[in-house]
């Protein structure tokens, strides 16, 4: 369908990332190239700390193809190319699952801003891209635009919008957590979600994010 859209010019025909033609099956975003050439950034500095989070691994950088894939996918609302780059991280991810063999895999919720405007969990569909069951542990009470528009002290102020679901507080209680985000930048998120779940009893909280800013 999305081939056929592009020959008749209603659908845009070259690839967001390095301009080749494509006719897509699946997506007119990212042409299957690009997608297939996506692999772990190594060495990854690890440097940054992130209060409360024990540990953390992040699979690429925000520059060229990741961050093209990224931006479609949240300001094109492609679901399809969402679940693509869940399969081209689930070896990475997987990997780090082995390694901290959390009890309870979640991600940041999005406010009811950005949901009615993208009218899905673009990490919740990496994540089944990848074949990793997840729950929605947070809610979100703020209608904060885009971090990305945000300064530093603003985003340290909009994310404490982010809270715990009251009725799934159980399956967090002595539990180790992954929290699954796309965008490490000052990692006040995660430095929010993480205080969140041990202050309701989590044991630990691990992070794994899809690409470094």
């Amino acid at each position: 369908m999305i081939g056929l859209l592009q020959a008749s010019g209603l659908a845009q025909s070259s690839c967001r990332a390095c301009g080749r033609a494509f006719r897509g099956k699946d997506q007119g975003l990212i042409c299957e190239l690009c997608l297939e050439g996506l692999r772990p950034y190594h060495p990854m500095d690890y440097s940054q700390k992130i209060d409360y989070v024990s540990s953390y691994r992040v699979f690429g950088l925000y520059e060229g193809v990741l961050k093209e894939v990224l931006h479609s996918i949240k300001f094109y609302n492609s679901k399809t190319l969402a679940l693509r780059l869940g399969r081209a991280l689930r070896d990475h991810l997987w990997e780090y699952v082995d390694q901290v063999q959390p009890d309870v895999v979640t991600f940041p919720a999005l406010n009811l801003r950005r949901f009615w405007s993208r009218g899905f969990n673009h990490v919740e569909h990496i994540l089944k891209g990848a074949g990793l069951p997840s729950v929605k542990l947070f809610r979100r009470v703020d209608l904060s635009p885009p971090f990305a528009l945000l300064s530093k002290e603003e985003r340290q102020r909009a994310v404490t919008g982010h809270r715990l679901r009251e009725d799934l507080l159980d399956l967090v209680e002595n539990k180790r957590v992954l929290v699954v985000d796309d965008l490490l930048t000052t990692g006040s998120t995660l430095k929010r979600l993480a205080y969140l779940l041990l202050s309701v009893g989590a044991s630990e909280v691990h992070a794994y994010i899809v690409a470094r800013g």
